[in-house]
């Protein structure tokens, strides 16, 4: 199984790593790229913003490793079943690094294992409880001020993601 490229922090969200050799963009919003695929020495990936932003400069970023036959769906599909198969009711599981950003730099990463045949919204509702989690562990630890502060703020902007009940 492919691995998700971990971004590394203080990166742009949609060139997370300093090796990404090429930032395709199929997507923008406000001239911000939040659809595309990105090549880096670890192989191609598909990287999406998912909610916006929330709120205020808190986005939240899904990064999927992708092969030839996902490189071809999204070659070959309409713009509204880009990400149908791929994290929508993927046919199989697939390890996905999910980045918090704050101004559009990332802050915060997590690898999780997606699980196959999510629909959209079981994926927005799983997405949400796994990225609370993996913050509330971050809080337990022993993090300098700074990053503390930081991811405190990315905890409380999913929190209220996860009670409008997205």
């Amino acid at each position: 199984m492919e691995r998700a490229i971990m971004p590394v922090l203080g990166n742009l969200a949609w060139a997370p790593d300093p090796a990404t050799e090429r930032v395709e963009i199929l997507d923008r919003f406000n001239g911000v790229p939040t659809l595309g695929v990105l090549q880096a020495p670890e192989g191609d990936h598909l990287y999406w913003r998912v909610f916006g932003y929330v709120p205020a400069l808190i986005s939240v970023w899904i990064y999927a490793p992708i092969d030839g036959r996902d490189a071809t769906h999204l070659d070959e599909c309409g713009t509204t079943e880009l990400l149908d198969g791929l994290i929508f009711n993927a046919p199989r599981e697939r390890y996905v690094t999910v980045g918090v950003a704050e101004g559009n730099r990332l802050v915060f990463e997590r690898e999780w294992l997606l699980p196959a045949n999510l629909s959209q919204p079981s994926f927005t509702t799983e997405l949400t409880r796994f990225l609370l989690e993996a913050l509330n562990i971050a809080l337990e630890q022993a993090l300098p001020p700074g990053r503390r502060e930081v991811v405190d703020r990315a905890s409380r902007a999913v929190r209220e993601l996860a009670d409008s009940g997205v």
